[in-house]
C-alpha cells in the first residue's frame, strides 16, 4: 500500500495539532511502515481512510494505537549518567540540607516522557541509595507520564531484559531487582511502589498538577518537536517547576538560551532560580 504524498502531509499535520510531534518528510518511509499494516489489520483501503477512522473514533482508542505506533519508546537503566551523577553530587545535598531546615517539605519529582520506566525507576533508586532510612520519613512523590499507554503498561509491569541493565551497578541489581529468569529481571514491590504512572499529553496547555516539581526530567522529548512547539513546552515546564528546582533534558538537545526562562547550568541542565524576595 503506498503512502501518497498528500496522505503523508495529513497525518504528519494531524499528528503535530495533537501531539506536537513534527514529522519532516524523511519520515514518510517511516509513517508508511508502521502505519500500513494497521491500515491492513482494519481492512482499509488506504491511509486517507485509516486517517478518517482515527479522527472519527470518539473512544479515543484508535488514536493512542497511532501514537504508539509512531513513537519510539526506548531507554534503559542510567541512561545519561551525568545526569545522575549531578543529582548526587550537587542536587542531592541541596535538597537534604534543605529539608533539614524545613521539616515535612514535600520533594516532588516527575520523569515527563517515560517511556518503559527505566528512567523513573533510576531515580527512585537514586533516591533510596542516598537518602536511606531517612527516605520513610521524607515527603517524596515521583510522578512518571507518557502518552503512550503501551509504554505506561510496561513500565507499571516492570519487567526488563538483562541488556537493558547493563549500566546499573552491581549492588543496585541484587537489592532493587528479582530475577525471573535467564534473560529477564522484575523491579522490586519497593522501588516500584515509590512512582505514580499516568498518561499524559505534553502538548495540553495545563497540566493537571496541584504542585511544583523540584526535578523534572525531560529527556529525548523534544527532539520530536519543532522549534516553537519546544518554547511552548519549556515554558510550561518553567511554570510547574519550583525556584530552586532543576529541568534535565536530553544531550542530544539544546535550549535557546536568549528566549529559555531556566538558568543554563551545564550541558542539558538547568535551573529554575530562587524567586527575589523583598
Amino acid at each position: 500500500m503506498m503512502l501518497s504524498d498528500a496522505e503523508f502531509t495529513d497525518i504528519a499535520q494531524f499528528i503535530h495539532r495533537e501531539f506536537g510531534i513534527h514529522l519532516s518528510d524523511h519520515k514518510k518511509v517511516l509513517v508508511a511502515g508502521r502505519l500500513g499494516k494497521r491500515v491492513r489489520q482494519l481492512g482499509l483501503s488506504s491511509f486517507s481512510s485509516y486517517l478518517r477512522a482515527v479522527q472519527q473514533d470518539d473512544s479515543g482508542e484508535e488514536l493512542t494505537e497511532l501514537v504508539n505506533r509512531i513513537t519510539t519508546n526506548h531507554s534503559y537503566f542510567f541512561r545519561e549518567k551525568a545526569h545522575f551523577d549531578f543529582l548526587e553530587r550537587e542536587v542531592f545535598p541541596a535538597l537534604a540540607q534543605d529539608l533539614r531546615r524545613r521539616r515535612n517539605n514535600p520533594v516532588r519529582v516527575w520523569s515527563a516522557g517515560c517511556a518503559a520506566g527505566e528512567e523513573v525507576y533510576t531515580l527512585a533508586m537514586l533516591f533510596r541509595e542516598y537518602f536511606g532510612p531517612s527516605l520513610e520519613d521524607m515527603d517524596l512523590g515521583l510522578l512518571a507520564t507518557d502518552l503512550s499507554l503501551q509504554a505506561l503498561a510496561a513500565a507499571r509491569a516492570g519487567v526488563y531484559p538483562a541488556n537493558r541493565l547493563q549500566e546499573i551497578p552491581a549492588r543496585y541489581t541484587g537489592a532493587y531487582f528479582r530475577r525471573l529468569d535467564a534473560d529477564s529481571f522484575e523491579v522490586s514491590d519497593t522501588i516500584r511502589k515509590m512512582v505514580l504512572f499516568k498518561k499524559l499529553n505534553l502538548m495540553d496547555q495545563d497540566f493537571p498538577f496541584k504542585g511544583a516539581f523540584d526535578i523534572i526530567f525531560c529527556r529525548n522529548v523534544m527532539i520530536y518537536f519543532n522549534e516553537e512547539t519546544r518554547r511552548r513546552l519549556v515554558d510550561n515546564l518553567y511554570r510547574y517547576t519550583r525556584p530552586g528546582g532543576y529541568l534535565f533534558i536530553g544531550h542530544s538537545e539544546s535550549l535557546r538560551r536568549e528566549s529559555c526562562p531556566f538558568r543554563y547550568i551545564r550541558p542539558a541542565v538547568y535551573h529554575k532560580p530562587l524567586e527575589v524576595r523583598a
